[in-house]
């Protein structure tokens, strides 16, 4: 498998906007609870390795789509705390996949986890709860 090439499985998402419109070609696994991204120049820190909050945002954001996915999209929710612990570096052109599973899906908060690896390589541990949002009134 060539560096650029995505791995079998993986699907491009169509592109986000805001913020997630900048942050480069997401690819999902959903029967996997998988996010991916390959890591681009414009994730780097001024040491060459991803900034920390590229791996963050990678993390949240996978642990809420899945959640969306998994809940068939019934009521949104927002990220309430979430834990980091960061294992180790990637590269420019490394392929991450943040892999996410469930602890609880309640009907006021959901509780996930997300380990964001390149290859074999942990770099990332995430636990995240959200809220579950409401009716606007």
């Amino acid at each position: 498998m060539g560096a650029e090439a995505v791995p079998e499985g993986f699907v491009a998402m169509s592109k986000l906007d805001g913020y997630m419109g900048h942050f480069g070609q997401l690819y999902a696994d959903v029967p996997r609870r998988t996010l991916a991204v390959r890591v681009g120049e414009h994730h780097l820190n001024n040491l060459g390795i991803p900034h920390g909050g590229m791996l963050a945002t990678l993390a949240d954001t996978a642990i809420g789509m899945m959640m969306q996915i998994e809940t068939e999209r019934k009521h949104n929710a927002v990220t309430v705390n979430l834990s980091l612990d960061y294992l180790d570096a990637a590269r420019v052109g490394d392929w991450l996949e943040a892999r996410v599973e469930f602890d609880k899906l309640g009907s006021r908060l959901r509780y996930g986890t997300c380990r964001v690896m390149s290859g074999e390589r942990c770099l990332l541990r995430a636990t995240a709860i959200f809220a579950v949002l409401g009716p606007r009134t």
